[in-house]
C-alpha cells in the first residue's frame, strides 16, 4: 500500500495487486471525512484504507466512526424491555408450512478457519520487492502472472 498526497488533506491511497485483486487508487479527504470507495458514507465504518489514512496523518481512526456506533446509541438500542416468547409448547400453531429454498441452502463442507489477509498484512519490503520477469512490484518471479 502507498499513500500521495495529491491536496491539502487529500491523499490516495494505492492498494497492490495480490492474486487478481488489488491495485485500486481511493482518494481520502480528511475534512470532508469522505473516501472515494464508499464505505464511510455507506456503513458508516472504515475501511483498512481509511484506517492506513488515519495512522499517516496521526488521526484517531474513532473520531472518523459514526457517532450512532458509539457507546450512548448502544445502550439506549438495548434499553427498552424485551417480552419474552414463552416455550414453544405453549404457541399457537401456525396455518402455513415453511419450505426452504434449495438454492439458499449452504452445503457442507470442512469449516476452514483461516484468516483471509489484506494488503495491509502484507510487510513492506515485500510489496517493494521487484520481479525479475515483468519488471513490476508487489511480487517475486515466483509468483509472477506472465510466468510459464
Amino acid at each position: 500500500m502507498m499513500t500521495y498526497q495529491i491536496g491539502d488533506g487529500v491523499f490516495e491511497i494505492l492498494t497492490f495487486a495480490k492474486n487478481g485483486k488489488g491495485e485500486n487508487v481511493h482518494k481520502v479527504s480528511a475534512k470532508c471525512k469522505k473516501y472515494s470507495c464508499g464505505k464511510w458514507r455507506d456503513l458508516h465504518m472504515q475501511c483498512f484504507h481509511a484506517i492506513k489514512f488515519c495512522e499517516i496523518r496521526g488521526i484517531e481512526p474513532k473520531d472518523y466512526v459514526s457517532k450512532y456506533y458509539g457507546t450512548k446509541y448502544y445502550k439506549r438500542t438495548y434499553s427498552g424491555t424485551f417480552t419474552p416468547v414463552g416455550q414453544q409448547a405453549y404457541w399457537t400453531p401456525a396455518l402455513f408450512r415453511l419450505i426452504a429454498n434449495i438454492e439458499y441452502l449452504r452445503i457442507s463442507s470442512v469449516d476452514s478457519r483461516t484468516q483471509l489477509k489484506n494488503d495491509m498484512d502484507i510487510a513492506p519490503t515485500r510489496m517493494t520487492q521487484k520481479c525479475s520477469i515483468c519488471k513490476q512490484t508487489g511480487h517475486t518471479k515466483a509468483r509472477c502472472p506472465r510466468r510459464n
